[in-house]
């Protein structure tokens, strides 16, 4: 009988295992899954990745150990079996996260090393060495004399940076509903603000509203941004969520 002690539920659960689930094919399988998966090895091009590997891996020993030592009749396994685990090869050539980013010349949009040396200063100070920047977009759409104002994709999510100089992160598994809404037709948009798109006739008029899985609005962007640029953060950030929700 499976051990159900709090200790042994923990563990199971970094396992991926099944409640009930202690044969020695269904614990062997479900080790080798999250092994294999979590191996550092699969991090060797992504440094910030593979140290979240390193620490999953020591958790995924852990928990196997202890299954094991809890629950023996369900599973025995050598010490051989625990130790090696063959990981998944790394690509050869890795693509760089966000290599084919592009933003066709939109001004206040910055991709790889043509992030400004202020802003990168900035990004450094924020998340340190743990992640790196895949591109910047200026809020203030490159009107302004310096980038105060701005958002970052990062490998691993999203750095902001508003008006307040307030900076907030959100990983790219904690992004959920993204809204791209036209703000000349949208009833939620102030009857001035459509007056103006009247007036101004031709320009922007897109927002992008990114949430928070758990219902929160985290930013919008706005006018002076181009709608193009909207779109393909848009495009983006869905990308990253079904990359990062399957793993």
């Amino acid at each position: 009988m499976a051990c159900l002690c709090e200790r042994c539920v923990q563990h199971a659960a970094v396992l991926g295992i099944e409640r009930g689930e202690t044969s020695r094919e269904a614990m062997h399988k479900a080790y080798r899954q999250a092994a294999k998966a979590w191996h550092p090895d699969r991090f060797a091009h992504d440094a910030g990745k593979r140290i979240e590997a390193e620490e999953r891996f020591k958790l995924i020993q852990v928990a196997f150990r202890e299954l094991i030592e809890h629950n023996p009749e369900g599973f025995a396994a050598t010490e051989e079996e625990i130790a090696y685990v063959e990981p998944t090869p790394a690509p050869a050539q890795p693509v760089p996260p966000g290599a084919s980013l592009t933003f066709g010349g939109a001004r206040g949009c910055y991709a790889g090393t043509r992030i400004p040396p202020h802003a990168s200063e900035l990004i450094r100070y924020s998340i340190g060495t743990q992640d790196s920047p895949i591109a910047l977009i200026d809020l203030q759409g490159g009107l302004g004399k310096s980038v105060s104002q701005f958002l970052v994709l990062n490998t691993h999510g999203l750095l902001l940076r508003d008006a307040l100089q307030i900076v907030s992160l959100l990983s790219y598994a904690d992004v959920g509903e993204l809204r791209l809404v036209d703000q000349r037709t949208d009833g939620r948009t102030p009857w001035w603000r459509k007056m103006m798109f009247k007036i101004a006739g031709s320009g922007p008029a897109m927002a992008l509203e990114i949430w928070r899985r758990n219902g929160e609005l985290y930013c919008t962007l706005e006018n002076p941004l181009e709608d193009g640029v909207k779109a393909l953060v848009q495009r983006f950030l869905e990308e990253r969520k079904q990359q990062y929700g399957a793993a």
